[in-house]
């Protein structure tokens, strides 16, 4: 078990690295191709919305050729989506190829894992893999800054390609295991998907107000460089792994549920100061403190809901809730472009309100979420 479980999570880090340094960056790179604030908006939207008209598809998919497969084919999408994009030939089939391999990764990554690892480690395990991936921000996103400032944004995206091709042949080779080849049915499991579903995309809706523009926020409001801007977030990505690897001890305390529960809600406060506080200090502070609360609860959140998913519903269930937590993230995305292109730096108070009040929304939707559902695994 081990050998197998350690490749996977190296393959994940590096998609990871690749991943977030094309996050983080891909803003400034489409700023520094002459793209307009809406049109980054748009090309936000793009990513995330070839994984939401590709997820039913990839439901089947998924299952039939396996999770082993499917990320084989998720990593190169990812090479041939990043040259296009990188060099800025033909952009937006370059982000659709992307946003292509990243539901690949959604919906086969997370059932792989609990495949390889026993039900009472999952916690664990899901927790330092999403720790590592996320650490993986702290490098990708120094590295981009200070290549940023060295060649410009133009050419930083380019360099996610070698970590995209690295992880390819730590997935060759993992075991395939049992279970692959069976129909997906979604037939009477409507409720309980729904429940599980809810609070994420309500939270995804706000997170889309913002999140993706949070880097020229702090840019725009401090007048910050390139490289500072990119410690910055690189310290939030770092802040946040920490936290993931607290999240084995919370659920413990707390159960699986609460440990969710209470970090998102700690969280609120610091983004209330990271919107509307004057000073840098306390800015970087709230920034480093909210990603890693409100983003510690995923791990504990994917190895939950696999006690009640059956084997050969993962995939799709993963998949409709990167499919519909985009699809919001999107609107919200493309809605916030559209704000910003009206109202300027202004935008941003009504921003950061309206995302506030969908995170504490979806924040109380989560134990009815899980009120009276039956555990299948």
């Amino acid at each position: 078990m081990r050998a197998p479980v350690y490749r996977f999570l190296l393959a994940g880090f590096l998609w990871s690295f690749g991943a977030n340094l094309v996050y983080f960056f891909l803003n400034f790179h489409l700023e520094a191709l002459g793209f307009s604030r809406q049109a980054i908006g748009l090309a936000q939207a793009v990513v995330l919305l070839s994984g939401v008209a590709f997820a039913w598809p990839l439901a089947r998919l998924i299952p039939r050729v396996g999770y082993v497969r499917s990320l084989e084919l998720a990593f190169l999408l990812g090479v041939g989506g990043g040259v296009l994009l990188g060099l800025g030939l033909f952009v937006f089939p370059g982000l659709a190829l992307y946003g292509l391999a990243g539901a690949l990764v959604q919906g086969a990554a997370a059932p792989l894992l609990a495949r390889l690892v026993p039900e009472e480690r999952r916690v664990a395990f899901f927790s330092l893999q999403a720790a590592l991936t996320t650490a993986s921000g702290f490098f990708s996103t120094l590295l981009a800054g200070y290549l940023s400032d060295l060649l410009g944004a133009r050419w930083v995206l380019l360099f996610a390609l070698p970590f995209f091709a690295l992880a390819y042949p730590l997935v060759r080779g993992l075991p395939r295991g049992g279970g692959e080849g069976k129909p997906f049915r979604f037939r009477g499991r409507f409720r309980a998907w729904l429940r599980l579903l809810l609070p994420q995309v309500v939270i995804g809706f706000g997170a889309g107000l913002v999140i993706p523009f949070l880097n020229l926020f702090l840019k725009e409001k401090f007048g910050l460089s390139y490289g500072t801007t990119g410690l910055l977030f690189a310290l939030s990505s770092l802040a946040t792994g920490a936290a993931m690897l607290l999240q084995p001890f919370l659920a413990g305390r707390l159960g699986r549920l609460g440990a969710i529960v209470f970090v998102q809600a700690l969280s609120l406060p610091f983004l209330a100061a990271l919107a509307w506080a004057p000073w840098l200090p306390l800015v970087t502070l709230a920034l480093l403190i909210r990603g890693a609360l409100m983003n510690a609860a995923g791990p504990v959140y994917a190895a939950l809901v696999m006690d009640y998913l059956t084997e050969e519903e993962r995939p799709g269930f993963f998949l409709l809730e990167s499919a519909l937590w985009s699809l919001l993230f999107a609107l919200g995305s493309a809605l916030s472009g559209a704000v910003q292109e009206a109202l300027g730096l202004k935008a941003f108070d009504l921003l950061f309100g309206g995302t506030l009040a969908l995170y504490a929304l979806g924040i109380l939707l989560w134990p009815w979420a899980f009120r009276g559902l039956e555990r299948v695994d």
